[in-house]
């Protein structure tokens, strides 16, 4: 149960890092703005898939879950549960606290 909280509480900080966070220096910032972030369509959003994910904690969460998953499920066949499960977690998270 500890490790699925911490996951939860990592994935969402580290979504927020990357989704919204300038970073040391602005290395975060210069990221997002070469991945198309910042590039816009004539409706104000990002015009490519990738730009419109980077800047999404959601998006990211889902992935980073994946990855926190796979560092914790305690069964192979369960990974999936826990992916969704993290999460699921994450998301509440940034629902509750999250600055986006």
């Amino acid at each position: 149960m500890t490790e699925f909280i911490l996951a939860c509480f990592a994935v969402f900080r580290l979504a927020e890092l990357i989704a919204v966070d300038d970073g040391p220096g602005d290395v975060l910032l210069t990221m997002r703005a070469k991945l198309g972030a910042y590039d816009l369509d004539d409706d104000g959003r990002p015009a490519t898939s990738i730009g419109r994910g980077i800047i999404c904690p959601w998006c990211i969460g889902i992935w980073l879950s994946a990855l926190a998953a796979m560092a914790i499920a305690p069964r192979d066949w369960q990974m999936g549960l826990w992916w969704l499960a993290i999460a699921g977690g994450a998301a509440f998270l940034q629902r509750i606290g999250g600055r986006v």
